[in-house]
């Protein structure tokens, strides 16, 4: 059994709710988390096979991915909930519609948890479900695009757990947090200074994240790399599968005609979702200003 926290010096800084405001930013980033990580699984999954995805809508596939669905909502509480026990505490389980827009599982206990712990509880039905689906995938390669579908499901399901776990990190460690069905108290000592956890502000940061890192791949690729290559007298580099569309970069070298370059611009704008998905995330929950 873990030792109830040492609360002594601690008192109530903050509290994590589920606004209006913040369950339509939060549906806003898993919608467009689907698509970021759907493209990022579909790449490991045609790294692996070697083949582009074949997947066809039919009444079978339909009849199969619900129930996928509903598993993989279902395994990634259970993971909280193990962790939550590894910690001490006991798991509580649940559901419920945010403000009637955002339908949702939730797992939690009236065991207190240090940050670390905490974070570790949220991160890990991501880390554990993503490490399980791509080992899956190259052993059962022959039905590796079977596991493209859940772990999309599960990578944008856990963006609310992402956005936490980036809050969190702007926190002192030895912060004490308490899960409860109606938020997440923070406890802190009296030179804690609090964190504003609010996601607002986060799709101006993601386009800010994206728009950098698309134009510097631009650069990279479309003036850099040819000079670097040009200088070394390299004849040809590839960076990708080459005659997919999972082709990055090409560069061909042309005697006396200089040189030719391809760049995908599918990975290009899905890389650059993800770097803008991470900045948008960790730009979120900036320390509040000091009232004067």
């Amino acid at each position: 059994m873990k030792e109830e926290v040492n609360m002594t010096g601690y008192k109530k800084i903050d509290k994590i709710e589920l606004s209006r405001e913040m369950t339509i930013i939060l549906f806003g980033m898993g919608t467009l988390s689907l698509f970021i990580f759907g493209h990022f699984f579909t790449v490991i999954y045609t790294l692996i096979t070697r083949n582009a995805v074949a997947f066809n809508l039919t009444y079978s596939t339909i009849l199969i991915a619900i129930p996928l669905f509903i598993f993989i909502l279902l395994f990634h509480e259970f993971i909280h909930g193990i962790v939550v026990s590894i910690y001490g505490g006991k798991p509580g389980y649940g559901a419920g519609v945010a403000h009637y827009i955002l339908p949702y599982l939730y797992t939690t206990t009236e065991t207190k948890f240090f940050r670390n712990q905490f974070i570790l509880i949220a991160i890990s039905p991501l880390i554990v479900i993503s490490v399980i689906g791509i080992m899956l995938m190259i052993i059962f390669s022959s039905v590796a695009h079977w596991f493209l579908f859940p772990l999309t499901i599960n990578a944008a399901g856990a963006i609310g757990d992402l956005w936490m776990v980036f809050s969190l990190l702007k926190y002192p460690e030895d912060i004490v947090l308490e899960d409860d069905r109606t938020g997440t108290t923070i406890y802190g000592k009296s030179t804690d200074k609090v964190v504003n956890t609010s996601p607002k502000g986060f799709i101006s940061d993601f386009f800010m994240g994206f728009s950098v890192w698309f134009f510097f791949l631009i650069i990279l690729f479309y003036l850099i790399f040819p000079i670097f290559f040009g200088f070394l007298n390299v004849d040809s580099f590839v960076l990708g599968i080459e005659n997919s569309r999972f082709i990055i970069f090409k560069y061909l070298g042309i005697e006396r005609e200089g040189y030719e370059v391809f760049v995908g611009f599918l990975p290009v704008l899905s890389f650059s979702g993800v770097i803008g998905l991470i900045y948008g995330l960790a730009r979120s929950g900036k320390r509040v200003k000091p009232k004067k």
